[in-house]
């Protein structure tokens, strides 16, 4: 004889509490988006929000490409401050496109300053 499942079936679609908590603004707190969760009917932790929050900005820093990674903070040069967003864009998109072609964009846009 099989033995049965006694665990409740939880309805909705695999994904939907994540798909909730990213729904939500990243300014909302962590205890705001649980209480709105259970206005809806879905049952999420504290916890469940902060790990969710932490693991997406963990793979939104990860430059895409070749696996060239920018230098930590305290290595290399000190960062321009507010530049930090843009030199992140710029060294995932040398990344991606090779670092010869990034150098020929880049004469190429020099060129283009100096009026030639």
């Amino acid at each position: 004889m099989a033995s049965k499942k006694t665990g409740k079936k939880v309805p909705g679609k695999f994904g939907a509490k994540a798909d909730f908590i990213r729904s939500q603004p990243e300014s909302m707190p962590a205890k705001d988006v649980v209480e709105a969760a259970a206005k809806q009917g879905i049952k999420i932790s504290v916890n469940h929000v902060y790990n969710l929050r932490t693991a997406a900005a963990k793979k939104d820093e990860a430059p895409k490409g070749s696996g060239l990674m920018a230098p930590k903070r305290g290595v290399g040069r000190p960062r321009a401050s507010g530049g930090t967003d843009v030199e992140r864009q710029l060294r995932a998109a040398i990344a991606e496109v090779g670092l010869q072609r990034a150098r020929e964009i880049f004469d190429a846009v020099a060129v283009a300053f100096r009026g030639r």
